[in-house]
């Protein structure tokens, strides 16, 4: 692994050391360079005076005792700039391990972004490509549209001219088959109208019956000077009218039971009071339940002709009352030989 070189100042040590020299430059004792030199001054000192011997004595003891001291404290002092030399020196391999490694990560993120830099460019220009190609698919095809909807709607038109003249000539020619069958309609009406006539055909037996519906009663009569021959005695009972109460009416149905015995019946609801119904009383039986919002009404009947359907008259006799009107009653039944009829309608009160 390359290092890079560290600078000089940054560096605990300097380039041109060695490890003979200290880390920490020791005072410099006034040493002297030979023993013998300030042996022969001593001793003659020694000889003045014993106070004064025994203080250099001391002086000189103390002299070696700090010299040996210094050159322990200069092997302690080795050891340890070695210790941090070294620990310096796995420090900057470690910190130039480091370096590298941060130096290889950019690389990669810096290929990895080219990387993704082409890509999104070939990302974008495929896009684009199938854009246009999509757009051209989509022209083809809304030109396509456009031939076929062209194409369809001169068909829709033409097909439609078509049955159009075919409506118009089905429709001339069923106006021609009404207007041939109304023809030959009135030619027969007219002829059975001249032929009637000729053989004076009339209602006889006008007979009364019971009342059918509100207001309403049944009438049959008998049609006579009908030949035996004639065939069409339905057509005719239908064709002739009566007059019943001064106004004349056509029969509702016919029934041929011989030359002799043609039936019409008529259903009179003109001038009929004793077919006529009506609702005597009124009865308010409250809401239907609590919070129903709808209010009940029970009515009597009256006048209900005798032998007639109850059913048919409740549900035919109108009622008014409250501002309403009804047609005839909603739910009927009978009690105590009477016909009640009821009534349900809203009412905010029974909210």
């Amino acid at each position: 692994m390359r290092q890079e070189p560290q600078d000089e100042s940054s560096l605990p040590y300097h380039a041109s050391s060695s490890e003979a020299d200290p880390l920490i430059e020791p005072r410099k004792p006034s040493r002297p360079q030979s023993i013998y030199v300030y042996a022969a001054p001593i001793a003659r000192w020694i000889y003045v005076a014993p106070i004064t011997r025994w203080i250099f004595a001391f002086m000189i003891i103390i002299f070696f005792v700090r010299l040996s001291n210094n050159s322990l404290d200069l092997d302690r002092i080795r050891k340890d700039w070695d210790i941090e030399f070294h620990q310096h020196q796995e420090e900057v391999l470690r910190r130039n391990e480091t370096r590298e490694r941060w130096r290889l990560e950019n690389d990669d993120r810096i290929h990895l972004r080219e990387q993704w830099r082409m890509e999104a460019e070939e990302h974008e220009r495929d896009i684009e490509e199938r854009r246009k190609s999509e757009e051209q698919e989509r022209n083809l095809v809304r030109e396509m549209w456009g031939r076929e909807v062209a194409e369809h709607g001169r068909e829709v038109e033409e097909r439609r001219k078509r049955e159009e003249q075919e409506r118009n000539v089905l429709r001339d020619k069923w106006g021609r088959e009404v207007e041939e069958h109304e023809h030959e309609v009135e030619k027969r009406r007219k002829h059975e109208e001249e032929e009637r006539l000729r053989l004076n055909m009339f209602w006889t037996d006008l007979e009364s019956h019971t009342c059918t519906t509100y207001a309403t009663r049944e009438y049959t009569a008998r049609l006579v000077n009908v030949p035996s021959y004639y065939n069409r005695r339905v057509e005719a009972c239908m064709a002739t009218s009566v007059k019943i109460h001064g106004a004349e009416y056509m029969p509702k149905w016919c029934e041929d039971h011989g030359p002799d015995n043609v039936i019409g019946h008529w259903e009179v609801d003109q001038h009929e009071p004793d077919c006529a119904s009506y609702w005597f009383w009124y009865k308010d039986l409250g809401c239907i339940s609590p919070g129903s919002g709808q209010r009940r009404f029970e009515h009597y009947l009256e006048n209900l002709p005798s032998g007639a359907d109850w059913k048919e008259f409740c549900a035919t006799t109108p009622a008014s009352f409250n501002g309403m009107h009804f047609i005839g009653a909603e739910f009927c039944f009978q009690k105590d030989y009477g016909t009640y009829g009821h009534w349900v309608f809203d009412d905010e009160s029974c909210k």
